[in-house]
């Protein structure tokens, strides 16, 4: 049975749903991980699989209409780091008012940028986001580049 370009879209997006988590999850305990808590570890998986969750979908389905079956990992990651970078600096922005509130995340050096300013939560969000996307984005491509039901 053949695959169509709404079929691939789809494939796509639920595959970049489930790497997205996966992904973040880890993503976001490794960041946690700075606060050296328990509570800062599982935050940051629980952020992490969240951001995941929205990015993951978004940059599949961008990655499958982007390069379709034949533009395989390096399409795939290139595009899942604009894509990741856009949401990156969204929730970056989204959540500055938020994390000034938060003492763990003021108190730890490397999260200490949620904290300070649009700008600095923005450009921390746009890095860690667009990692993640990278990562989501070379796995859709990959996947795609060898899914052998695509004409």
């Amino acid at each position: 049975m053949l695959m169509t370009p709404k079929g691939l879209i789809i494939n796509s997006l639920l595959t970049g749903a489930v790497a997205g988590v996966i992904l973040g999850i880890g993503e976001g305990a490794f960041v946690g991980a700075l606060t050296l808590t328990l509570e800062g570890v599982l935050a940051g998986a629980v952020a992490g699989a969240l951001s995941g969750l929205v990015t993951g979908p978004v940059v599949g389905a961008t990655v499958a209409r982007a390069g379709g079956a034949t533009g395989g990992v390096s399409v795939g990651a290139y595009t899942g780091m604009i894509v990741g970078g856009v949401i990156g600096i969204i929730a970056g922005a989204g959540v500055a008012d938020f994390a000034q509130d938060i003492a763990l995340i003021r108190s730890t050096i490397f999260l200490d940028a949620l904290a300070q300013g649009y700008f600095q939560a923005s450009m921390l969000g746009l890095f860690l986001i667009s990692v993640l996307g990278t990562a989501v984005g070379a796995i859709v491509g990959g996947i795609n580049k060898r899914h052998p039901s695509y004409p």
